[in-house]
C-alpha cells in the first residue's frame, strides 16, 4: 500500500515540476513532456517484470532487496 501511495505521490511531483523545468532549462513544453512519457514507458516496462518476479520470488524478499536498492 506504501509502495502504491509513493508511485501516485511521484508521478504528481514530476507534473507539478514541469513548469519549473521548462523554465530552469529553457525548453519548450513538448520537450519537457518527455519526461512524462518516460515515466509511463517505465512503468508499463515494468509491469511484467515486477509480475515474473513475484512468481520467482516471495514477496518479502522482491520488498526487502528494492529497499536496499533505493535506499543506497
Amino acid at each position: 500500500m506504501i509502495g502504491s501511495f509513493v508511485a501516485i505521490l511521484n508521478q504528481t511531483l514530476m507534473i507539478s515540476a514541469l513548469p519549473t523545468l521548462m523554465h530552469e532549462f529553457d525548453v519548450p513544453s513538448s520537450t519537457v513532456q518527455w519526461l512524462t512519457t518516460g515515466f509511463m514507458l517505465t512503468n508499463g516496462i515494468m509491469i511484467p517484470i515486477t509480475a515474473f518476479l513475484i512468481e520467482t520470488f516471495t514477496t518479502r524478499q522482491l520488498f526487502l532487496y528494492a529497499m536496499g536498492i533505493f535506499a543506497e
